[in-house]
This record gives C-alpha cells, structure tokens and sequence, in this order.
C-alpha cells in the first residue's frame, strides 16, 4: 500500500521520497496513538506541512482562523469537518487521490486540507489566492471582497508567506 502511495505521490506531486516517507510515518504513528492535545495535533499538521512543502505557519493560522484547532462540524451547520474545515466532496477526492486509508480521522482532514492548499497554491501562485479559493472556491479580487472574506483574509499577515522577489541588477562597473 505504501509503495502504491509513493509511487502516486511521486508522480503527480513530484513529492521528494523522503518526505513520502516522513509523511507516511508520522500518519501511522499519530494515527495509531490518537493525538488528544493541541500540541500533538499541531506538531502532526507541522509534520505534514514540511512532508508537502507547504508553510507550517501559513496552516496554522488557517486553523486558527476556521476552529481555532478544533475538530468540529462548519460553524453554520454545513458539511464541513475537521481543524481545516473541508467539505464532503473535497475530502472524498482528496481522500482518493493520496491514497489514504483509515476513513474520516482528524489526521486524514489534515492531510487532505494541506495538500489542497498546496495544489491550489501551485494553480494560483500565491498562498494569498490560494487561502482565498481554499474558502471560497475560487480567486476574486480584494477590492471584490465582502467584509466577511475581508476579515478572514485579514487575520492573515501576507508577507510572511508571499514575498515578492526582487532582482538586483549588477552595479558592479567595468
């Protein structure tokens, strides 16, 4: 089953295969004792994130915005579950495509959530645009946003996760 996993992990992730590996053993172990603390769900989503290349202070603050690191049901009776609060049919997909067993555990809701967003970082470019379509399944301008997404967009510091690059042109004369 692992190999099975690696192996499409690989290939459409182009996942490095010690993280698979880092990833896979950290799921198992946690899975198996049940994280029951804040610590310890933390330190398997910090897990998860460094496995996926995806900002561990970026998810952080996405759980911290959706339950406040509570494994719950959406606020307003929907159907969403988990710290990272994803729908039914966003978790059954994801749930599919990393291959992952075990049904609807706190653990797998952090999975799925995390490589989500890195899936929709690697389509949008920015993690800004891809918190934004994480809430609200698509991108839509700033100056378009309700007060809503503005206040959960706002709790968010921006620069910390996208920072533009700026060249530096040789100064250096000849």
């Amino acid at each position: 089953m692992i190999n099975q996993t690696k192996k499409l992990m690989l290939k459409y992730y182009k996942i490095p295969q010690l993280a698979i590996v880092v990833l896979f053993v950290a799921h198992i172990s946690t899975a198996q004792s049940k994280p029951k603390t804040r610590e310890q769900i933390l330190s398997f989503s910090d897990s998860v994130c460094r496995a996926a290349g995806v900002p561990e202070g970026l998810i952080r603050d996405i759980g911290n915005n959706e339950t406040g690191w509570r494994f719950i049901r959406d606020f307003s009776g929907g159907t969403a579950h988990g710290d990272l609060q994803i729908v039914n049919n966003t978790f059954n997909h994801w749930y599919k495509k990393l291959n992952l067993k075990g049904g609807k555990t706190r653990e797998n809701y952090l999975i799925v959530g995390i490589y989500y967003l890195k899936f929709l970082h690697k389509q949008f470019g920015s993690w800004q645009k891809a918190r934004y379509a994480y809430a609200r399944g698509h991108w839509k301008e700033p100056t378009k946003w309700s007060q809503l997404e503005k206040k959960f967009m706002g709790k968010i510091d921006w620069a910390k996760y996208d920072s533009v690059k700026v060249s530096k042109k040789d100064t250096v004369s000849p």
